[in-house]
């Protein structure tokens, strides 16, 4: 999230979490026009619980992207990582090899790492 649906003039007049339109334009959830937009139809905590659960998707995408180019650096490796880890990490490229036409990852169970 989220992709933004404007007007005519520009305004940003939609935000979702899908590209469900063709047109749909993806923005980063702390682009100051997302963020405007959410004050001007949220109020109180309510817009601060939702900045918070996007910066915890992102930060965790940003987590799984630098364990991704420590472990091809050579820096760590993948098997060190606590088991619990490496299964929810496996288990997050399983998911986003559904959406990627398979895109290769340096976590993959075919012995790549």
């Amino acid at each position: 999230m989220p992709y933004v649906e404007r007007d005519g003039r520009g305004a940003i007049v939609t935000l979702s979490k899908l590209a469900d339109y063709a047109g749909a334009e993806f923005l980063p959830a702390q682009h100051p026009e997302v963020l405007a937009f959410i004050a001007e139809h949220e109020t109180g905590s309510e817009e601060v619980h939702r900045a918070l659960q996007n910066s915890d998707s992102e930060l965790a995408r940003v987590t799984e992207d630098l364990i991704h180019l420590l472990v091809a650096k050579n820096v760590i490796c993948f098997t060190d990582l606590p088991e619990a880890v490496q299964s929810k990490l496996l288990s997050r490229e399983q998911l986003r090899a559904q959406l990627s036409d398979g895109v290769s990852s340096p976590l993959s169970d075919d012995e790549t790492i």
